[in-house]
């Protein structure tokens, strides 16, 4: 049985607005014995229990969290469902009924926060929500890695407001956050431990090499793709092109068996990016070829199994989930989206045999 001491004092503390020192007053013990009981550190004497739940109007069950042990199953169940989506809509029709459920559930509560900055459709009216809910989070959840998502997730929402508004207080404020985040080294991928024969060792440090391509790939779309600035200086579209034609030599390179694990999505857009850059400069050919090569890779992802052994020499014997890309994830319908809708390519492009085809063969 799980027990919510802690967490269910803090939060009925803070209902009725008091400080640990003043509860420590009323129950008559010291204010470091609230903070060791709100930590999970110690919990108090059974018979303070009766006396505890009586100060706050709740039950000994309610204060134990007893009856949310009960309520865990369904927590999880959803929150599983949720991670498996890629759909906003779906997600949010997950998330929303289920905060309202459970509000003071922090793991609820990151995915909501999560909803509200990618898929409302107009973040400055939701604004206010997403401060309290960040502002909750910060205060009070006491898992950290909870509290760096939220932070992340509030970088983006005053990214977004910035791009609205073109506001720099938002970029202040963006920065302020920016400026609170741990390094790199401080991940959990660099402090792990394992002994030197383990397969857990291995496991780890594949994964931490997939995490440091995904972030090479975050760095490269910022200051490459979306042609922002980097030492004050915009870079042309063929430095572009050659960016990102290099990290696709480098991904290919590593992921020699054509599975590119966690980082299919990068390197199908990656070529779509390609594509739209020699379409802007008028090199059509280059720009099919690259889109065809996007297309063909969401074909064989779309047929892969969902669970598949990677071989390249790197991640030899890897298990890769493509589920893990969201169970709702299509590839073909994605790159369909991307060609016909965001992509930035002109009517009489667009109207060509060859882009024709490649969105024919995308519908079979």
């Amino acid at each position: 049985m799980n027990i919510y001491f802690g967490e269910n004092l803090k939060s009925l503390r803070k209902q009725k607005n008091l400080t640990q020192e003043r509860l420590a007053d009323f129950l008559g013990v010291s204010f470091q014995t609230v903070s060791k009981w709100e930590r999970g550190d110690t919990y108090p004497d059974i018979t303070m229990l009766p006396e505890i739940a009586s100060f706050f109007r709740v039950s000994v069950d309610e204060l134990l969290g007893v009856n949310r042990a009960a309520d865990e199953e369904e927590i999880i169940s959803k929150l599983r469902e949720y991670d498996n989506l890629t759909d906003g809509k779906m997600m949010t029709a997950i998330i929303t009924p289920l905060k309202k459920k459970f509000p003071n559930d922090f793991r609820v509560l990151i995915r909501y926060l999560s909803c509200l900055v990618h898929f409302s459709e107009d973040e400055t009216f939701v604004d206010s929500d997403i401060k309290a809910i960040y502002n909750n989070i910060q205060e009070n959840c006491t898992d950290d890695r909870l509290r760096i998502k939220a932070k992340r997730a509030m970088i983006e929402h005053y990214r977004n407001l910035y791009e609205i508004n073109k506001d720099s207080l938002y970029m202040k404020k963006c920065q302020e956050i920016i400026n609170e985040m741990p390094d790199m080294r401080d991940s959990r991928e660099m402090f792990s431990f394992y002994p030197e024969d383990s397969d857990e060792k291995d496991e780890n440090i594949r994964n931490t090499l997939e995490e440091q391509f995904l972030l090479l790939n975050t760095v490269y779309s910022h200051y490459f793709h979306y042609n922002g600035f980097f030492y004050d200086r915009r870079f042309s579209d063929e430095w572009v092109i050659s960016a990102f034609q290099k990290e696709l030599d480098f991904l290919n390179f590593v992921y020699d068996d054509g599975n590119y694990g966690k980082m299919w999505c990068t390197v199908m857009y990656n070529y779509g990016h390609l594509g739209v850059r020699y379409a802007k400069l008028g090199e059509n050919e280059k720009a099919i070829e690259n889109f065809r090569k996007m297309c063909s890779l969401a074909i064989k992802f779309d047929s892969m199994d969902t669970v598949t052994t990677m071989h390249s020499v790197m991640f030899e014997g890897k298990k890769f989930d493509k589920n893990r890309l969201g169970s709702t994830y299509n590839a073909k319908s994605r790159i369909k989206h991307l060609l016909l809708n965001r992509y930035p390519l002109s009517d009489e492009f667009k109207a060509s045999e060859e882009f024709k085809n490649i969105i024919k063969i995308l519908e079979e």
